[in-house]
């Protein structure tokens, strides 16, 4: 991942237009996950034909409690020991915003392609 860094930071130009927007969280606490919901933004504006990654997706943290006992003191604690990740489009069609400009593509299959 860290070698991709110096392509991303060129791919982005000069003003680094890319953001993640939390959209949604959720706690099922009797299933032992967070559930969050986001939106990953990232204007390639060094490519010519400017494309954008426009992609809404969830992560699911599986967490477990950990208590801790020093002495006196106890603590708790909780520990993410598995996360799973999906977006609302297929990775297709996430790559397609790669080759064409930006706003060709919907972000999510809750929505219609944009004109």
């Amino acid at each position: 991942v860290g070698n991709l860094v110096p392509i991303v930071e060129y791919a982005l130009g000069e003003e680094q237009i890319s953001n993640s927007t939390l959209l949604d969280i959720t706690l099922e606490k009797d299933k032992g996950y967070i559930q969050t919901r986001w939106n990953m933004i990232g204007e390639l504006n060094a490519l010519f034909w400017k494309p954008k990654i426009d992609v809404i997706g969830r992560t699911k943290f599986w967490y477990r409690q950990q208590e801790e006992t020093n002495g006196n003191d106890s603590s708790s604690a909780v520990q993410v020991y598995f996360y799973d990740e999906e977006w609302e489009i297929p990775a297709g069609l996430a790559l397609l915003q790669l080759a064409t400009p930006a706003g060709t593509i919907r972000r999510s299959d809750e929505e219609r392609v944009r004109s």
